[in-house]
């Protein structure tokens, strides 16, 4: 349940619990609804987000179902624990007389990096089936490019099954996967192989979810074209994006998501879509 007190247009702070065990839910994903504002629930379910009343908040979490509800009326909000389809994911325990991997995405450290300002983005990229890995379909390792500017900060991996319009559909693992990075750019392997999964036929997104809570921030410091020192607050960390072709990166905002398209820049990557620097390692 969520209790909170707001304004007309301020600062609304409560606490997200489990609508059964009254137990605290951590690093639950808030919005506003088709905005641009959004926040993320501390570990003991706590969290802050400026709104108004006539706005409507979207809470999503691993292994609970979304809920919108009218910040006018909010006093208590229920999160519901979330039936894993079973059916949705391919399992097996085989164990290979010789093990064989291939890394693919193609993705790399480079210099481009997204900073999410104080914003509960998620970046998700696909990754198509392919007949190619037919010998190696187990996924062993999900590999993340970052870069952090403090120690030990977090961020949410995310696996998502492939709906019917080709977009992240429903969490194909029903616990939040919690990942620490060292300061400085890292290349991050995500031990995967105690979930078991195959690469499905229609492929899978892996996304990347910031996390906007206290321990993840500090302040950027930047100098204006006038000389002008400013400064904000951001979270770490960033991930690595490279500039590809195809389109098969997807955003989290508002609640909803969104394809990314290609943009126009005065960088030599006029008409390239930024992708996150996610990698899978394959193997039998």
């Amino acid at each position: 349940m969520l209790f909170l007190n707001f304004s007309a247009f301020g600062q609304i702070r409560g606490v997200v619990k489990d609508s059964i065990s009254g137990q605290p839910v951590p690093y639950v994903n808030i919005w506003i609804e088709n905005g641009n504002i959004g926040a993320t629930s501390e570990e003991d379910g706590s969290f802050a987000i400026t709104a108004t009343r006539a706005d409507k908040l979207v809470f999503s979490a691993v292994g609970y179902k979304s809920k919108k509800v009218a910040a006018a009326n909010i006093a208590m909000v229920k999160m519901q624990e979330l039936v894993q389809q079973l059916d949705e994911v391919r399992i097996s325990v085989k164990t290979p007389e010789a093990t064989r991997t291939i890394e693919i995405g193609g993705s790399k450290q480079i210099a481009h990096t997204y900073i999410s300002g104080a914003t509960p983005w998620i970046y998700a990229k696909f990754f198509p089936s392919d007949s190619l890995y037919s010998d190696t379909p187990f996924i062993k390792n999900a590999i993340v490019f970052t870069k952090s500017n403090i120690r030990n900060a977090t961020f949410k991996l995310r696996i998502f099954s492939v709906n019917d319009e080709g977009f992240p559909g429903n969490d194909m693992i029903d616990e939040d996967i919690i990942v620490t990075v060292k300061k400085g750019s890292e290349k991050n392997t995500i031990d995967l192989t105690k979930f078991h999964l195959t690469m499905p036929d229609n492929g899978i997104f892996i996304g990347y979810e910031w996390m906007i809570i206290e321990k993840n921030k500090y302040v950027m410091k930047y100098k204006t074209l006038e000389g002008k020192m400013e400064q904000f607050d951001t979270y770490a960390p960033v991930i690595v994006c490279n500039p590809v072709d195809a389109a098969n990166t997807f955003h989290f905002i508002g609640g909803k998501w969104y394809k990314r398209q290609s943009s126009k820049s005065r960088t030599n990557d006029d008409g390239k879509i930024t992708e996150p620097a996610i990698n899978l390692t394959l193997t039998n």
